[in-house]
């Protein structure tokens, strides 16, 4: 597995690269993560690596409860999905434009993986809502939100993937974990993210490969 660090520093110079040239009409495009259009869906990656600066800033907690994988399943959609909405759309409306937005994302980036970089990667971190993980392992969560969100920001967009092999990797390796079995052989990496996220529907064939598994799905809301 390749270092968690490079790794989130990768997709992040992806991702600040499009939204860096993005128009204000784009910024306005509807997503597919509804009720958010681009901006506000980019808010919402800005406060999920704010969260890297946050954790950091406080001390640490005695043990680990968490990891990578576990931590997505303490997340209830129908419970935490309408806070989450909100509160981006309220970090959106704190930035007159998409243009600025993007500006502080760029800068967030750079700072939050600086900070992770000074780090002891086994360092313990507590998130605010309950999970005490290890540094790296909430990367990889990191990695997990900027790649499937900037499928989604291309998706509006109508531009081609910007994932990098390895972030896209990174996401499989939690993606499978979560389901406890083997995807069909015929998914792309790429697939198993649209559909492990929720993003494609399972045909009759993902079904009749997949056998009870089938229900799991989508793996992570």
């Amino acid at each position: 597995m390749p270092d968690v660090t490079e790794v989130l520093d990768d997709e992040c110079r992806r991702l600040c690269a499009l939204v860096r040239e993005l128009s204000e009409e784009e910024f306005a495009r509807p997503t597919r993560c509804e009720p958010w259009d681009v901006k506000e869906l980019l808010a919402h990656v800005w406060r999920s690596l704010f969260r890297i600066p946050t954790v950091l800033d406080a001390a640490p907690p005695d043990a680990a409860d968490t990891d990578s994988v576990t931590y997505w399943r303490s997340y209830d959609a129908p419970t935490d999905a309408p806070g989450i909405a909100e509160h981006a759309r309220a970090t959106a409306g704190e930035y007159a434009n998409g243009r600025s937005l993007a500006v502080a994302l760029d800068e967030l980036c750079r700072d939050a993986l600086s900070r992770a970089r000074s780090e002891d990667p086994a360092r313990l971190v507590h998130v605010w809502w309950g999970p005490n993980l290890r540094l790296d392992e909430l990367l990889k969560t990191r990695v997990l939100e900027v790649v499937v969100h900037g499928l989604d920001l291309t998706h509006a967009l109508s531009r081609p993937p910007i994932a990098s092999e390895r972030g896209v990797a990174m996401v499989c390796s939690t993606l499978w974990a979560l389901l406890g079995a083997e995807p069909p052989t015929r998914w792309t990496p790429l697939a198993l993210v649209e559909k492990g996220t929720g993003r494609a529907p399972l045909d009759d064939d993902d079904r009749g490969d997949l056998g009870e598994a089938a229900t799991r799905f989508p793996l992570l809301g």
